[in-house]
């Protein structure tokens, strides 16, 4: 009998232990909705704060003022694949659709075009590879 009572105090402990551990954590029930200008860093530069940081890298590149170019043009456009429409030679891309922008901007008689993924960061892309999307959302200018 004493044996059974050993038994019995040893299994209401653990169960009383067990119920005192901690809450399970909640389940998130909302469906989750990918947008494709957030990325897992958080969200991404806006369209305006894009290409003031495309006319900087622009000026630094070209070492004028950044008042010296104007904006040519800048919207929101999804890029085929992971190229972002500046395919370099013989380099292979993931095959998705990137949401991103599309930037050209001018300083005298000659336009350059910067382009940006998910991120929103623009980088320079050489005319000779510079791929003008296909479709665009939200046009800008």
């Amino acid at each position: 009998m004493k044996y059974l009572n050993v038994l019995t105090s040893v299994f209401l402990l653990t169960a009383m232990i067990t119920a005192c551990g901690t809450e399970p954590e909640p389940v998130d029930t909302e469906p989750q909705v990918e947008d494709p200008m957030i990325t897992e860093h958080g969200p991404t530069l806006d369209i305006d704060e894009s290409v003031a940081a495309a006319r900087t890298k622009m000026a630094e590149r070209l070492d004028i003022a950044e008042d010296e170019i104007d904006v040519v043009e800048a919207r929101r456009v999804t890029w085929p694949n992971g190229a972002l429409g500046c395919p370099e030679p013989d380099m292979m891309y993931t095959q998705a659709l990137v949401g991103g922008y599309y930037i050209r901007l001018q300083a005298g008689p000659e336009v350059h075009a910067y382009h940006a993924g998910r991120d929103g960061l623009p980088f320079f892309c050489p005319q000779e590879r510079s791929e003008q999307p296909r479709d665009t959302q939200h046009p800008t200018s």
